[in-house]
């Protein structure tokens, strides 16, 4: 991120910030250690609080490549949507700026996206990490329908059934992804109006507007931060339900059994709020309903875990 780019650049990096310039700087390195020359970075400072706007004026002298905006809160929906479009790349790059990206991220992702130019969006496996860095696992080795992918010879491929895949199992990690600018604006990018999972929303909409990969390199981390609340939770299992009634009739042309297993991950989503609010029985009936939906060995033992911690209550 030395030299300033002369022509269009290949690829625009949307960063959304908001009280995060520690983690903020890292993400930065991870950009640059990338070693793509022609991109532009555009970090979205939405309103933040411990001088991140500051910081980010002082590092654009040395780094033309860098383009920072200010916004006044409006979440990241909305400031990932104006870095669209006032990005003049025509594929865009997400990153979080609380998640890395690991060396030769980039590159092959935007090699993959220009032998291809007909792709919506990309994707790749990512690896979970704790608030100390503790390794807590790749994305795709937890989701059955992606697990067998972790094996295989590492690649990108054309996912042919991508618009059901995710409607059953959201796997794909923003940082991970690329996708076509013209995608974007063509689908109106990401919903501002969802409460949450605006992501799970676009993703769904790029997948039914055209074709779509996966790469099983797990090239980016993705920090856990703990804490979670659960009116956070309320309102993204509000949003999941407003997302299947959107998405459903377009999904069950391709695949029946994606919608029971979106009803399943929707039903431990609730399994969960309901065990942060204490409702322990209200739980072990959403864990059923999962379970009855979509068994899986992992959801039998999570239920058994439930009825259990009811009857040493008792």
């Amino acid at each position: 991120m030395s030299n300033p780019v002369a022509t269009t650049p290949v690829c625009s990096v949307v960063i959304p910030s908001y009280n995060c310039l520690a983690y903020l700087k890292q993400a930065l390195i991870s950009v640059e250690q990338q070693q793509v020359s022609n991109i532009e970075v555009i970090v979205v400072d939405d309103n933040s609080s411990d001088e991140t706007w500051q910081w980010l004026q002082q590092q654009q002298i040395s780094k033309p490549q860098l383009r920072s905006i200010k916004l006044s809160g409006n979440g990241p929906a909305y400031a990932r949507n104006i870095a669209i479009q006032h990005a003049k790349a025509p594929l865009i790059a997400f990153l979080d700026a609380d998640d890395t990206w690991l060396p030769g991220k980039l590159q092959r992702q935007i090699n993959f996206h220009q032998a291809f130019p007909e792709l919506s969006f990309s994707f790749t496996d990512y690896r979970h990490l704790g608030p100390n860095g503790e390794d807590r696992g790749t994305c795709f080795e937890f989701w059955p329908n992606y697990r067998h992918l972790v094996t295989q010879a590492k690649r990108y491929q054309i996912k042919h059934d991508a618009a059901s895949s995710l409607f059953a199992e959201n796997v794909v990690g923003t940082s991970t992804v690329m996708a076509s600018r013209s995608a974007l604006l063509d689908c109106f990018a990401f919903d501002e109006q969802l409460p949450s999972a605006e992501d799970w929303d676009l993703w769904l909409k790029l997948a039914l507007s055209g074709p779509v990969a996966v790469a099983n390199f797990c090239d980016c981390q993705y920090l856990m931060r703990d804490g979670s609340e659960s009116s956070k939770s309320q309102l993204r299992i509000k949003a999941m339900h407003t997302i299947y009634q959107r998405y459903a009739p377009k999904v069950a042309k391709q695949s029946s059994q994606a919608l029971t297993q979106a009803k399943a991950r929707i039903a431990t989503a609730e399994a969960e709020l309901c065990n942060e609010e204490h409702q322990r029985l209200s739980a072990i009936i959403a864990r059923l309903k999962a379970l009855f939906l979509s068994p899986s060995r992992r959801r039998l033992i999570e239920t058994l875990a439930d009825t259990r911690n009811l009857m040493l209550l008792r």
